[in-house]
């Protein structure tokens, strides 16, 4: 979506009626105005509507002429059917519009169920091809080095593979020399064109990818950009990218960054909360003990607890699950078990609780 809010013209096709009403009347304009115009394919808005200003001006040409009383209402009628289509055009401009913005919507709509931030990552590349763009490319910025992550290309899974191998071999380094620092730096979406002889781009992955040009958008959470959008269209019949597509992709990735930042938050808190779990599992303070447990003078209550439901024959998931702890505390208390009894394994520190 550009400024003004449409697409971009010469991906907008028009309905096979539409073009050739519009192809029709650039014929019958050759016709009465006696010369010579490029009627050609109208599939999409722009020769449509390139056609549709050349017709306009000929007439217009022909009226300040002082032509014959007979032509007037032929000029005036054709300057009608101009204004008329001209109008359909930018009708189906405006409604791919609208289609564009739906599926940004339902893109990111799906991407709200990620859990993780590595889920979302993962999945921003392939959504990012529902939208219009045919080659994605996730990555993140860590120290300001430029991290590939996940890349995808549908029509050639081969070459993301090897894209992504080659990147991740020798990570880039956003050190002021490449396009992609400036998006870092500024936070602010970029077009890059002329790609192949362009000297601010990393020379392995445009060799590769054989691209004339490709938009990037900035992924920011907490205040700072994070990652990277790469997306161009090399298979679509229009190759080159422009202002239009980098609007959509930067509208896109800051869906994805509200997500990111939202996701990072529930891991940050989960987190927190495994750690307080384990903190409060390695306290030393003894609860009431059950009836018939003794306390030892080498074990914590904890530990006492772990060594009796081991000596019942709970495996370290079931102990896990009676203490609500993780499986690795479990382990963790076992390994202090069985040094603190000095035991070799599970049967002995068993047998030297049993005993004792």
């Amino acid at each position: 979506m550009n400024a003004t809010g449409f697409p971009r013209l010469d991906s907008v096709r028009l309905s096979a009626d539409l073009a050739d009403q519009v192809r029709e009347l650039g014929l019958d304009a050759c016709t009465a105005l006696d010369r010579m115009l490029p009627v050609g394919r109208c599939a999409e808005v722009l020769p449509a509507k390139r056609l549709l200003g050349q017709v306009w001006d000929a007439a217009m040409a022909e009226l300040g002429s002082a032509p014959a009383p007979d032509r007037l209402p032929g000029l005036t009628a054709l300057l009608g059917r101009v204004r008329e289509l001209e109008s359909r055009v930018d009708d189906a401009r405006v409604a791919d519009g609208v289609a564009t913005m739906r599926r940004v919507r339902r893109a990111l709509t799906r991407l709200h169920a990620s859990s993780t931030a590595e889920e979302l990552l993962s999945r921003a590349a392939e959504e990012a091809c529902t939208i219009g763009f045919d080659r994605v490319l996730v990555s993140t910025v860590d120290d300001a080095t430029w991290v590939l992550r996940r890349m995808v290309i549908e029509q050639d899974p081969r070459l993301a593979d090897e894209m992504l191998a080659a990147g991740r071999e020798a990570p880039p380094r956003l050190d002021g020399s490449l396009v992609e620092s400036d998006v870092v730096r500024h936070a602010r979406a970029g077009l890059v064109y002329d790609v192949q002889e362009n000297p601010r781009v990393n020379r392995q992955l445009v060799s590769l990818s054989g691209c004339t040009s490709y938009a990037i958008a900035p992924l920011r959470a907490y205040g700072k950009v994070v990652g990277l959008l790469h997306a161009d269209s090399y298979y679509s019949p229009c190759r080159e990218v422009d202002v239009t597509d980098r609007a959509v992709l930067n509208l896109y990735a800051e869906g994805v960054s509200e997500t990111l930042a939202r996701v990072s938050v529930l891991e940050g808190l989960a987190s927190l909360q495994a750690g307080m779990t384990r903190l409060a599992a390695d306290v030393r303070i003894a609860p009431p003990l059950e009836p018939g447990l003794t306390r030892h003078p080498l074990l914590s209550a904890r530990e006492a607890e772990v060594i009796e439901l081991m000596a019942r024959g709970d495996a370290n998931r079931a102990i896990a699950r009676k203490l609500s702890i993780s499986e690795g505390t479990v382990k963790t208390h076992i390994t202090h078990i069985l040094r603190k009894l000095d035991a070799a394994n599970r049967a002995e520190a068993v047998a030297y609780w049993l005993r004792n």
